[in-house]
Order: structure tokens, then sequence, then C-alpha cells
């Protein structure tokens, strides 16, 4: 999300930001193949990436406490596979995750966390593809609305707002891809950060705001 800011916001920090990912991208991909290259904290973080793109055997891992939070979400991603596989284009129905989650469990599995820890995952399975092409279209829709507001309002306030929470979009559908964030209100958050920024630009149109800002 803060990347996103910066590469809006000027080109030297676009410039600045895509260095930066360039620099951070080897360095994930150092820790989950080599981690003895890079500092131990960091390594710790990123040793379980390769888990996640199917180096593991979730159903005949022995559990232990350093890898049962990426076998749990995995065991979940893989209940979701199947309830998706059972109702491609329309899913189990929304919010019936937990309500099935028994039938397509892994056996050592028993415990539904109401969740499959990934978005896209839990939408396949509740609402199918066309649930999914839904979320994809809303987010999508957003942050083009949010890109028009920046590229063409000229009050600076609603800029840095719509800036401000187009980096908020770019950090939802990337932290989804590992748990639900739809929860404690966030739906409400940011329906109130989209209707300030055109709140914002609204009420400042009326006084006559002054062009962009640098």
């Amino acid at each position: 999300g803060v990347s996103v800011v910066m590469v809006v916001r000027s080109r030297r920090a676009a410039l600045l930001s895509a260095g930066a990912g360039v620099l951070l991208i080897i360095t994930i991909f150092l820790g989950a193949l080599s981690p003895g290259l890079i500092p131990a904290p960091i390594a710790d973080r990123v040793s379980d990436i390769p888990a996640y793109f199917g180096a593991v055997d979730v159903a005949h891992t022995p559990v232990t406490d350093a890898n049962f939070a990426v076998l749990e979400r995995l065991a979940h991603w893989d209940a979701a596979l199947k309830m998706w596989a059972d109702s491609p284009w329309l899913g189990v129905g929304p919010g019936n995750y937990a309500v099935v989650y028994d039938q397509f469990r892994l056996p050592q599995w028993d415990q539904a966390l109401g969740h499959a820890h990934n978005i896209y995952l839990n939408t396949l399975a509740e609402s199918g593809l066309i649930g999914l092409a839904g979320l994809m279209i809303l987010w999508g829709g957003l942050a083009l609305w949010l890109w028009g507001k920046i590229r063409r309002s000229r009050d600076p306030w609603q800029q840095a707002l719509a800036v401000g929470m187009l980096g908020v979009l770019a950090y939802l559908p990337v932290h989804s891809f590992f748990d639900n964030l739809f929860v404690q209100g966030i739906y409400l958050h940011i329906a109130l950060g989209l209707a300030t920024v055109m709140a914002t630009g609204e009420s400042a149109g009326s006084k006559g705001g002054r062009d962009g800002f640098s």
C-alpha cells in the first residue's frame, strides 16, 4: 500500500519504489530458497513461502508449533478448493464455508475457522466463479474511479485522500491472499474512506479548489 502511494505521488518516488520492489522480491526468493544468505529474522518470515505453492503435503505432514500456522491455512485452502470443485459456478452459498466445512475438510483439521484464510478461495467456495468475477470487477472499478479522481480533481485534499484510498485498495487484495480481512467493520471503514473522497471533492468544488498537488 505504501509503495502504491509513493508511485502515484511522483515520478522520482515511482523509480525509487520500483528499485526497492526489485530488491524486496530478490530478498524474498533468496530467503525462501537459501535462508542462510539473508538475516535470520527475515529468513524466518519468508521460509514458509514454498509451502503456499504446493511444496507441502498437508494431509501427511506432522504438525508442529513451527508449521502449525502454515498448515492450518493450507488445510482450509484445500477445503475451499473442494467446495469450489463441488459447485464451480455458484459455490456452496454466501457465508456457508463453516457450515459445510466438515464435508470437505482434511481428517486432522476438524475445526472450521469461519473462512478459508484467503478471500479469493473463500469467494470461490461460497460464490463460485460468478462471485469471484464480481469481486474483481468491484475492486477494479473502485481502483479506476480513484485513479480518475487523482488525475482529474482540482482539489488537492481530494487528490491526497484518493491516493491514500488507492493505497488501501492495493494493500487489501495482496494481504487477502493469506487471510480474510473483511471482519470487524472493515466494510464500514472502506465505505467511509471512499465517501470522504467523494464528499471532499463536492464540498471543495463549491468553494473553488486550486489545481493539483505537486
